[in-house]
């Protein structure tokens, strides 16, 4: 089974077509699936639409009572994901502003089969690339890239801040068993390439998929506040960077080493 995990904020305008074309995508696949919606506190009509869903395309929501930010919203969408899937089901998350490419999905999906424990979908590999952003928002998006790649050895990976990505649910709960509710802390968008940081920590099975990244197909205005987002990826460098060891106890480090070799936590 497939099982998606897409945040709303707002997004009255472009989830019904995401959640319909998501459904025709998985027919056309003959794939299982399921869409969780994690309601993040919207005050529009994106409850609502999604309810009339439910029962009708295999969907799900999960409702936030007031916006906790995309950190709380995967955080929670992970641990109800998780609860109902096994090892060989596939987890991937997406943007709920139809912004994420379906057609690249079953390469994803063939790449988490083949062995990989994270498949990013990646704009700024080879074969990918942006359409009709604004060019504040792409210089934005690469500088962030570029600071990623300068302090952390990811060698082989373009994207880092991306929404969209499959990931073997093993890993996932590898990374929860080793960091707990620190795998996803930030409450912005960084919590994306705080969570990539630390899942590369622990597997060097990240693989990309290329993918042309088509802003047009948003409907209405991104939800991302870009001074705010600039801050939580300095605060993220900073925190992987200069805290990873100095803010972790003895108990802490045993339990990292115990996950990183797969073994059982102690009580």
């Amino acid at each position: 089974m497939i099982y998606f995990i897409v945040p709303a904020y707002n997004e009255e305008k472009n989830i019904e077509t995401l959640i319909a074309k998501t459904a025709e995508k998985m027919e056309e696949l003959n794939e299982d699936y399921r869409i969780l919606v994690v309601n993040d506190g919207s005050s529009d009509n994106t409850d609502r639409i999604v309810r009339s869903f439910t029962g009708k395309a295999n969907v799900d929501i999960l409702t936030h009572p007031t916006n906790l930010g995309v950190g709380a919203a995967f955080r929670n969408g992970f641990k109800k994901a998780l609860a109902e899937t096994t090892d060989d089901d596939i987890i991937v998350t997406k943007e709920a502003d139809n912004t994420s490419d379906l057609s690249i999905l079953k390469d994803m999906t063939l790449q988490i089969r083949g062995g990989s424990d994270v498949v990013l979908a990646s704009c700024f590999t080879k074969g990918g690339g942006v359409k009709n952003s604004t060019p504040y928002r792409h210089m934005l998006s690469a500088g962030a890239n570029a600071l990623i790649k300068l302090f952390f050895n990811m060698r082989g990976l373009h994207t880092f801040s991306s929404f969209y990505r499959a990931y073997r649910p093993s890993i996932l709960r590898t990374a929860l068993a080793c960091y707990g509710g620190r795998l996803i802390e930030e409450p912005g968008y960084e919590c994306m390439v705080d969570s990539l940081i630390k899942l590369h920590r622990l597997t060097r099975n990240i693989s990309e998929v290329p993918m042309v990244l088509r802003c047009d197909m948003r409907e209405g205005k991104s939800k991302m506040k870009v001074l705010r987002t600039i801050r939580g990826y300095l605060r993220v460098v900073f925190k992987n960077l200069f805290l990873f060891h100095v803010g972790r106890t003895g108990s802490d480090h045993d339990d990292f080493r115990r996950a990183v070799k797969g073994e059982e936590r102690t009580t």
